[in-house]
């Protein structure tokens, strides 16, 4: 599978060759195929950007769709993103600061032009933050994941039955065929506007979603959402983390089946959590909205709810769930916690759990989602010696053991 490289000078709205507008000019790179080269960039469009029914997408329908939006494109090694982001004024926090800070002078060892303490960022200098943030998350999952780019297919059409041979998927991109697919604009309205036209969907919710045709997962979003706000950009660097960490985990040897739901929200709480705990984001479904709240230290809370603070559902029968509207506020903290407590076990034994329960497949390599749930419980035994029955036991000791009392 082909990609697009235009390393240079992107074609106009519409893919006409005429001369971009000044928006569309890097004021950091200048569009220099050497300087973006340094940055792992391949292109800044036009490129295939999922599908419409059986018909690829290419990001300049989605320009022409969104005429009176400055989209900006980019497409490094794993990921394509489409972002329309306004200026952000650096506020005064000092975490804030020093976290941007930080960033920023990393991405200035391989982009000299970057001030690594600026006052605002804009929307060019926002591009690259997020293409750096989502390909080092990229990078560490594979690394959680015991992988590298050169275990998965890198020809789908080369991919068949070897019985001495593990099941990767069908594709380089931790076994999907494609590259994943990042969507941001500041405005409720072309979110919608590209949901509707590109997704057939009527939300104004942040959405994943699977391009089964061209074997991508997107995850879009407005940032200017009344439940989800995401303006500030540690928000919405978690809300990143915590929904694209997901689809990778979900493209991990191929997207053919949900894992159950505490693994998945679970392991988006975890990597969310990781950059920073004030700005949390819930999985919900269409006709029940997410138990929210806003409390900072997860982990004081979840130690209060072992103590008998709170109540929680049993990990024996929160390991059954299939539906994001069974998790409440607490079960949310304590899978969480869980996956705080399987990740702390070292990345040995999660790996030999993942690939237990994810990408499982029968003799001839079809999907294979009998009974996850018994699945699941094997896999626990095999990877890290825990039951259902003793789960809640041994990670509430770990609790107690770990996490502070306030």
């Amino acid at each position: 599978m082909a990609a697009l490289a235009f390393a240079g000078l992107a074609p106009a709205q519409g893919g006409k060759a005429d001369k971009p507008p000044k928006w569309r000019l890097d004021p950091y790179t200048k569009n220099d195929p050497m300087a973006m080269a340094k940055l792992g960039y391949v292109s800044y469009g036009p490129f295939r950007f999922g599908n419409l029914a059986d018909k690829p997408i290419e990001s300049s329908q989605i320009d022409d769709a969104l005429p009176y939006v400055q989209m900006l494109w980019v497409e490094t090694k794993h990921f394509r993103i489409g972002q329309a982001l306004p200026e952000w004024v650096v506020p005064l926090e000092p975490e804030t600061k020093a976290k941007l800070r930080a960033e920023l002078t990393e991405l200035q060892k391989v982009l000299p032009s970057i001030n690594p303490k600026p006052r605002a960022l804009d929307p060019w200098l926002r591009l690259h933050l997020n293409a750096m943030r989502l390909e080092k998350l990229y990078t560490e999952t594979m690394t959680l994941f015991g992988v590298k780019d050169a275990d998965f297919p890198q020809d789908s059409t080369k991919v068949f039955v070897q019985p001495d041979v593990r099941y990767m998927g069908y594709g380089p991109y931790l076994g999907m065929k494609d590259k994943y697919l990042v969507f941001l604009t500041e405005k409720q309205g072309p979110y919608t506007q590209y949901m509707k036209g590109f997704l057939g969907r009527d939300t104004k919710m942040p959405q994943r979603w699977h391009f089964k045709e061209t074997s991508s997962l997107l995850f879009g979003t407005a940032t200017e959402s009344d439940l989800f706000p995401l303006k500030h950009d540690t928000a919405l660097h978690c809300a990143l983390a915590f929904n694209v960490s997901q689809n990778l985990l979900d493209g991990f040897r191929y997207y053919s089946y949900d894992l159950p739901v505490w693994i998945k929200e679970g392991f988006g709480h975890w990597n969310s959590r990781r950059i920073s705990g004030d700005w949390s984001s819930f999985d919900q479904n269409e006709g029940s909205i997410a138990d929210m709240k806003v409390i900072e230290k997860w982990n004081v809370y979840c130690r209060g709810m072992l103590a008998g603070t709170g109540k929680f559902v049993p990990f024996v029968e929160a390991a059954a769930w299939r539906d994001f509207g069974d998790i409440k506020f607490n079960d949310h903290v304590a899978v969480w916690s869980r996956m705080d407590w399987l990740q702390s076990m070292g990345p040995e034994k999660w790996q030999k759990f993942l690939f237990a329960v994810k990408g499982r497949v029968d003799a001839q390599w079809f999907p294979d989602q009998n009974d996850l749930v018994g699945a699941t419980r094997t896999a626990l035994q095999e990877a890290y010696g825990v039951t259902f029955l003793d789960f809640d036991r041994k990670w509430g000791e770990w609790v107690k053991q770990t996490y502070p009392v306030q």
